[in-house]
């Protein structure tokens, strides 16, 4: 096998499969339903194994064909002819142990994308948030960088449900980390992104829309902060047919009464966006007042 020679596996946003032999230009490899969720299922295990139990789950939201032993070693026949073609040798990449197992080689020539990515990440999340320096925030970064989407997504098979939801989980604490740790350097702009992020991920995290606010206030864009207050209204109320949480509410009354103090003492008249923000601040939070006036027990009778 030529050591210049490697494949490059990514599998966030989709699955892609390149072979790299300088001089020449990486490759795409094509790989066929079947095929790609195999060769997921065996990434995600990298170092491991799996059964052929295992490789037939993956395989059960794919174009099936009438047996499933047949799938499964139609796809492996495949995927076989992908991956050990010349310059690779039958055993290059993947392994099979006694039990009839399947693995990738841990030594093998192979990058995934997802594998980079929790090596980079999982070090700094299992660090207190006091113990992590510039390098291990670096290292954040370029680890959260890397999610570039979900794990592939529109497959619905229980077997990537479980892998799609774990990563997603480690990102959002990525994510949640960074804007901490933009905050503890008064890096508003940065703190923005990432919150910003989160809800590209999770637009139902009413705790992010409170410190997406505030980090909008602390870069001075107090008509953002209230814009976001209305996004993060308008989600909970088409989602989940609720209304903010009191403290969202209470962090919204705080900003606009800053702005409408601003205003009050400025001497020309505020522009018309920033004034038909605060024309709807007041419409808002009457109909808050109100829906919570209706919520409350009417009072007791004095007998």
């Amino acid at each position: 096998m030529r050591n210049d020679c490697w494949l490059s596996l990514s599998l966030f946003g989709g699955t892609a499969l390149a072979r790299s032999s300088p001089p020449q230009a990486p490759q795409v490899w094509p790989l066929c339903t079947q095929s790609r969720n195999l060769l997921v299922c065996l990434a995600l295990a990298r170092g491991g194994s799996r059964s052929r139990s295992q490789l037939a789950q993956a395989l059960s939201n794919a174009e099936a064909e009438p047996s499933p032993a047949a799938s499964l070693s139609s796809a492996l026949w495949r995927l076989r002819r992908t991956l050990e073609s010349p310059p690779f040798k039958a055993g290059d990449l993947l392994t099979k142990n006694g039990d009839g197992q399947l693995g990738l080689r841990t030594d093998a020539p192979l990058h995934i994308d997802v594998e980079n990515y929790l090596q980079l990440v999982l070090p700094v999340l299992a660090l207190p948030l006091e113990a992590v320096d510039v390098a291990a925030a670096d290292q954040l970064r370029r680890g959260a960088a890397l999610y570039v989407g979900d794990l592939l997504p529109g497959a619905l098979g229980d077997w990537v449900l479980r892998e799609r939801e774990k990563l997603r989980h480690h990102q959002l604490n990525a994510l949640g980390r960074l804007v901490s740790l933009s905050v503890r350097v008064n890096d508003a702009a940065a703190g923005v992104r990432y919150a910003e992020a989160i809800l590209d991920i999770d637009e139902l995290r009413e705790d992010v829309h409170r410190d997406l606010m505030r980090l909008l206030l602390l870069a001075g864009q107090r008509a953002q902060a209230l814009r976001q207050y209305e996004r993060c209204r308008l989600v909970l109320r088409r989602e989940l047919s609720i209304v903010p949480m009191p403290e969202t509410q209470a962090l919204y009354r705080q900003i606009v009464a800053g702005a409408l103090s601003e205003n009050a003492g400025a001497p020309t008249p505020s522009t018309p966006p920033l004034a038909e923000l605060l024309g709807d601040a007041r419409r808002h939070l009457a109909a808050a007042d109100a829906q919570l006036m209706r919520a409350l027990p009417p009072p007791r009778g004095c007998g």
